[in-house]
């Protein structure tokens, strides 16, 4: 019951902040974001380091507001971003893949009136979780495999080449894929 409080509180949280327009609520949301990871024994370095990981992309989101809508405009989407992005780490490290299957079955389980099997969803958003690292685990190999024969991995020679990089990418997570998929058949959790 305590993962399923805190994934609600979690959602909230993320879904006001993208309403708050105040910077000074903001600001003071972010101080509780500092708290909370202090509460939680989170490491600070780690969450900034996660937070600089996706960096480009919130600067590139706020750069496309900013052109749209106007710089102050802009300025407060990467605010929000980067608290909903704090958070997001935060509540990450609290819930395992398992935990959050869980949650989405409980949550989800009303839908068993309409014969939707909530169970099949949490397993859905399971796999999901857990494939991430998987598929950035691959991209290191293959920009590593790459940049032994001599293929300089950058944005340009990506669109130049891209079968490069997409056909062994592809293949591998197809292959991964059909490893996930027997052994959830030797598992039970597709008949």
């Amino acid at each position: 019951m305590r993962h399923i409080i805190e994934f609600i509180l979690f959602l909230a949280y993320t879904i006001i902040v993208f309403f708050i327009k105040n910077y000074i609520v903001l600001g003071i949301l972010f101080v509780l974001n500092l708290l909370l990871a202090l509460v939680l024994k989170q490491n600070l370095k780690n969450i900034i380091m996660a937070v600089l990981k996706i960096m480009p992309f919130i600067i590139f989101t706020a750069s496309i507001n900013m052109l749209i809508s106007g710089i102050q405009y802009g300025s407060l989407i990467m605010v929000r971003l980067i608290l909903v992005c704090n958070m997001t780490y935060i509540f990450s490290k609290r819930i395992t893949p398992n935990k959050l299957q869980f949650v989405v079955e409980k949550l989800l389980s009303p839908l068993k009136i309409f014969k939707i099997d909530s169970r099949e969803i949490g397993i859905i958003v399971c796999i999901g979780i857990t494939f991430i690292p998987i598929i950035q685990k691959e991209i290191e190999e293959l920009k590593n495999s790459l940049k032994s024969k001599g293929f300089e991995v950058n944005l340009k020679n990506i669109i130049k080449k891209p079968n490069y990089i997409l056909l062994p990418l592809i293949t591998s997570i197809i292959k991964r894929i059909g490893e996930i998929e027997d052994s959830m058949y030797s598992k039970g959790y597709i008949n």
